[in-house]
């Protein structure tokens, strides 16, 4: 089954403009510090020959950035083509997360503002993941689909925060990417309890606009007609005047939002007439980067991260004591305001600017 990835449709592709964004990686090994220039492409396409389990698959990734995307498996025995229909996958939209299958598009649930699922940005974040101990430099590289990319280790296939890599030992569970200079993943291999479960392997990788436009890989189904959502699903509704605790966002430089505040709720799945959580989140894109701020509480005084998450410590000037962490769609600040309240910042941009951005948040 593919990672959560997602999209809109195929079309959208062939319209696209690849706007690039120049950033510096630097990698720490050895003591040594390498620079890496690297680029983030507003879309990308990667087919990918894919073997789990002994299984075979193939498994399609497209990308819009910075809110759709899709995640699609086939069955065929070649590399997929225009007319193929997909087994099984998920989809994105800027407000929803679909399943699909063979027979049918499933709205799954609403979706907050964000990276869509399936796009990753722990390429660009190889710096601060190695710094942390959350990733280690293989000091390896390989051509794949006709590219470099470098050899990194991981605990697991990063998915949100990502853990700490407590072993590199070739017996350990751990799961080792190549990234190329793009931050794109071109290959995988999934360690699990000392065997190799899952390989994924890049046949096929596009980026520029002329590439993209080529209709010879099938169309992702539309989701107009899609299935409703169940009484469970989270449920995400504009609004113009969203009432929270803190004062509403001022749009970080360089970014416009995308639209107006959401209210996102989280029904009870044991009592869907119940809430369990609730927020507001604001929506900022500046091309294929995306900021969002979430403000919200969940029933009980809960927090919605992980204690146990490999985080440091920072003091923002209107929010006070917070923390930060590498997820695989991005840096994240968070902030427990105490009495159940809490924010997080999240986005695809360096650690040092989202932190800049934190700082001009204030309380209501």
């Amino acid at each position: 089954m593919p990672r959560r990835r997602a999209l809109a449709a195929t079309s959208a592709i062939a319209a696209a403009v690849i706007a690039a964004v120049v950033v510096t990686l630097v990698l720490t090994r050895g003591g040594s510090t390498v620079t890496v220039d690297t680029t983030y492409p507003a879309s990308y396409l990667i087919v990918y020959h894919v073997s789990q389990n002994g299984a075979q698959r193939w498994e399609v990734l497209s990308v819009q950035r910075p809110f759709t995307a899709s995640d699609l498996a086939y069955t065929t025995t070649s590399a997929p083509h225009a007319g193929d229909r997909a087994s099984t996958g998920n989809m994105s939209t800027a407000t929803g997360l679909y399943a699909v299958d063979a027979q049918t598009v499933r709205l799954v649930s609403g979706r907050q503002p964000g990276p869509p699922s399936g796009d990753q940005y722990a390429g660009e974040a190889l710096s601060e993941l190695t710094r942390r101990g959350l990733a280690a430099d293989l000091g390896r590289t390989a051509t794949v689909a006709g590219r470099t990319c470098r050899l990194y280790r991981f605990a697991a296939p990063p998915s949100g925060a990502v853990g700490p890599l407590t072993s590199t030992a070739d017996g350990a569970d751990h799961d080792d990417l190549c990234f190329d200079s793009d931050g794109l993943e071109l290959s995988e291999s999934w360690t699990y309890r000392g065997a190799v479960v899952l390989q994924r392997t890049a046949v096929d990788v596009r980026s520029s606009a002329r590439a993209l436009a080529d209709t010879s890989l099938p169309t992702p189904p539309s989701v107009d007609s899609a299935a409703p959502a169940g009484p469970n699903a989270a449920t995400v509704t504009p609004t113009q005047q969203p009432s929270t605790f803190i004062a509403t966002p001022p749009a970080p430089s360089g970014f416009t939002p995308s639209g107006p505040a959401v209210d996102f709720r989280f029904p009870d799945p044991q009592n869907p007439s119940q809430t369990a959580a609730t927020s507001v989140v604001w929506g900022f894109s500046g091309g294929p980067r995306v900021i969002t701020v979430e403000a919200g509480s969940e029933r009980g005084g809960g927090l919605p991260w992980s204690a146990a998450d490999t985080t440091e410590s920072v003091s923002l000037q209107g929010l006070g004591p917070a923390s930060t962490a590498v997820r695989s769609d991005g840096f994240e600040v968070r902030v427990d305001l105490g009495g159940g309240g809490w924010v997080r910042v999240r986005g695809t941009v360096p650690l040092d600017t989202l932190i800049a951005y934190a700082h001009r948040l204030t309380r209501a």
